[in-house]
């Protein structure tokens, strides 16, 4: 079977339900396993959304070193009882969801070194949440890559799991790497189900890698009761497992990422893993890793129990535009043309949302492998093709043309042609190009960008309504390789070009973010609206003196969660310090609610003691990040 079809491995394997959890709770990164970041309660409604305000806010350490301002993770809510990350070195709180009370805290400092060379150091995104019943456990991923058990009751590590604790996930990688200055660690919490606890690794960004040689990011999974490694996932596999010949030239034994940065999610029916494997070293150049590179920026099914791969459908073949897998996968139960089909959909930085049969990996709608541009960068091989869903449609921009750039006045766009001439433009997957390439040109610019289209903000799925909502931001990048022996050994490194603007404008025409509402039974975009409002900077540029625009949005990553009756989305870090609220059927924003900050993290939404809250972090330069909850008086 040629080996960029799906590749049914193995049988299926016997249902284990999960327990579920109390009403009103908020247990898992994403509220459920199946991360639909989807939220039953309604108290909170359009009639009195306005009225809402802060109920309490609990702040971060101000004499941690760097102050943290931006804090991405999501609190979970059991029992009353939020637990959550802050601060540089990943220290776990634990406080009463009503008030904000601080009721344990719990902080570990890896060596300096380590630390020094962690990829991922801060808050990270949350903890996991286990219990047999008697003895409910957090579990949280350290800067440094430990993996420590903490006692859900106290905060102190439980003694009986790991050493002490403490598992040294780079001690489990199966590779001979340095403990101290591997570059690998953690910024999406475990997964943690059925006895079984799964770490997707992160390592550095690699825009511009040192070496063509890094850490491969396997997957590991812990028995949650003992800490002992149950399985290993090889992303990179090795040598006689499938996959390894198309890592040409050798390229599998020394090239490295291909972690899991972005959260996992599962199908707890079947116990059924699914892994959106990120890229492999280096984000915009390939020629030393030739070939098409399972698993890197591919949809992996897995049996969760033994590791065993289920499925497995590549995304990006041979990706040299960043676009790894940024969100979990999120499950649905589909009817689709009066079939119901058991889901599971992949959120992209390229805009689109590739959905599969999650039992069988068979796409829901035909995926198309279509030919692509080529590149004349030396030493590189693009593939030839790459897949394109024949439904939903894209959520955002993709490629760009003359047509797509700033048209607020003629002269405006006059200087936008004239910005563009040293670059080359096209279509979505129209590789990277090198700094003074033999057309006189300085790179490619691309979009969506390598941050997106949509990124770890994620969407939020409503299973009651079957609309999938998804922010993301119209970004352009310039896909620039420069030849640098000084700073890599690499043939090429991206990262080096920069886009040009029209006096003080962003080169393309808005919306600049977006929030769109997509029937995922019909595969159809049912509205789109700007994810925010028109920031200063441009509202008040003297190129757009006397002019009336339309609503830009924001020139940030928006945040969704749906609740029964509304959207409820951030700006972005960095944008206004305002949570927006929208109408779930129309799009209609109902209401904005201020804030003290810009949101850092994604909203959440629980209810304790007969009130419902909606929490998330905020700050901004010059004030600590912290965690606020905001209810209806």
């Amino acid at each position: 079977m040629h080996l960029r079809r799906l590749v049914l491995a193995f049988a299926f394997v016997p249902a284990l339900a999960a327990a579920q959890s109390a009403a009103g709770e908020w247990p898992s990164y994403h509220n459920d396993l199946a991360a639909t970041r989807f939220s039953p309660l309604g108290q909170i409604t359009k009639e009195n959304v306005s009225k809402l305000s802060i109920a309490w806010s609990w702040k971060s350490d101000p004499t941690d070193t760097p102050a943290e301002v931006k804090n991405e993770n999501t609190p979970l809510m059991i029992g009353g009882v939020l637990y959550f990350t802050t601060g540089t070195h990943r220290a776990v709180v634990a406080a009463d969801a009503a008030t904000g009370a601080e009721k344990w805290r719990w902080r570990w400092d890896d060596t300096p070194v380590r630390f020094g060379f962690a990829p991922r150091p801060g808050a990270g995104r949350g903890v996991a949440y286990w219990t047999d019943g008697r003895n409910p456990r957090i579990f949280v991923t350290l800067p440094g890559f430990h993996l420590v058990a903490l006692d859900a009751k106290t905060g102190k590590p439980v003694e009986s799991f790991g050493k002490n604790g403490f598992i040294d996930l780079k001690a489990q990688l199966g590779v001979t790497i340095n403990l101290d200055s591997a570059e690998i660690g953690a910024s999406s919490p475990p997964l943690v189900f059925d006895n079984v606890v799964v770490i997707g690794p992160a390592l550095r960004e690699g825009s511009r890698p040192v070496s063509r040689k890094n850490v491969p990011g396997r997957v590991l999974a812990f028995d949650a009761k003992t800490g002992a490694l149950k399985w290993r996932f090889n992303t990179i596999p090795v040598k006689g497992e499938f996959g390894y010949d198309t890592w040409l030239d050798g390229s599998a034994d020394f090239t490295g990422n291909t972690g899991v940065w972005a959260p996992m999610s599962l199908d707890t029916k079947r116990g059924y893993l699914y892994l959106p494997v990120e890229g492999a070293t280096g984000d915009y150049y390939g020629g030393h890793r030739p070939g098409d590179d399972l698993f890197s920026s591919t949809l992996v099914c897995l049996d969760i129990r033994t590791g065993k791969r289920i499925w497995h459908y590549q995304i990006v073949h041979h990706d040299v535009w960043d676009r790894d897998n940024p969100t979990a996968p999120i499950l649905a139960d589909l009817n689709v043309g009066g079939r119901k089909i058991e889901a599971v959909m992949q959120i992209t930085k390229q805009a689109f949302v590739y959905t599969f049969d999650r039992v069988t990996g068979k796409p829901v709608w035909p995926i198309e492998e279509r030919a692509v541009p080529q590149t004349d960068v030396p030493g590189e091989r693009t593939s030839p093709t790459q897949p394109y869903p024949t439904k939903p449609p894209p959520f955002d921009l993709q490629g760009v043309t003359v047509n797509d750039l700033i048209d607020f006045t003629p002269e405006l766009r006059a200087k936008a042609i004239e910005a563009v001439k040293p670059f080359r433009l096209g279509q979505l997957w129209t590789p990277p190009s090198t700094l003074r390439a033999a057309d006189g040109t300085n790179g490619t610019i691309s979009v969506p960008g390598s941050v997106g289209g949509a990124n770890w903000e994620h969407g939020s799925y409503d299973p009651e309504a079957g609309v999938l909502y998804v922010g993301s931001f119209t970004n352009p990048a310039n896909f620039a390789l420069e030849h640098d022996t000084v700073r890599s050994d690499m043939r090429w490194s991206g990262g080096a070009g920069r886009l040009p603007n029209v006096d003080g404008l962003p080169l393309l025409k808005p919306p600049y973010n977006r929030i769109t509402a997509i029937d995922m039974n019909r595969g159809e975009l049912l509205w789109t609206v700007p994810g925010g409002d028109t920031p200063d900077q441009i509202k008040n540029n003297p190129a757009l003196k006397g002019l009336t625009i339309p609503n830009t949005g924001a020139r940030t990553r928006p945040a969704v969660m749906a609740t029964k009756t509304l959207v409820f989305a951030t700006e972005g870090f960095g944008s206004r310090p305002v949570l927006h609220v929208f109408d779930k059927k129309t799009g209609e924003r109902v209401a904005d609610i201020p804030l003290p900050g810009s949101v850092g993290g994604s909203p959440m939404s629980y209810m304790v003691d007969g009130t419902q809250y909606i929490a998330f972090w905020v700050g901004k330069q010059g004030m600590p990040a912290e965690l606020v909850a905001l209810r209806v008086p």
